[in-house]
């Protein structure tokens, strides 16, 4: 089995990342969550301690910050906002 070596620049790599990071299933949770709750408590919290907290991988940490960090509408080049569900969450429909 050859292997092929891959190069990516840092805009690829990060978009890579954005975009698995916007596939998983909690992430508009998760994002907010660090939007209403934990960035008003703790502002300057690293990924690191993020990611702990949570229970999520370090990239996905990364990613919320960065966006949940700027100021709305502003985005990092490369990321593409995760769209806003409007629908209730399944604990709304477990009541």
């Amino acid at each position: 089995m050859s292997s092929v070596p891959v190069t990516m620049t840092k805009e690829e790599v990060w978009s890579a990342l954005v975009q698995t990071a916007h596939t998983l299933l909690m992430y508009n949770n998760h994002k907010r969550y660090v939007e209403d709750v934990l960035l008003k408590e703790r502002p300057e919290i690293s990924p690191q301690e993020l990611a702990i907290r949570l229970s999520i991988p370090l990239g996905e940490a990364l990613v919320l910050l960065s966006e949940t960090r700027s100021p709305r509408g502003v985005r990092r080049e490369g990321t593409e906002v995760a769209p806003k569900r409007d629908e209730g969450s399944l604990l709304d429909y477990t009541r």
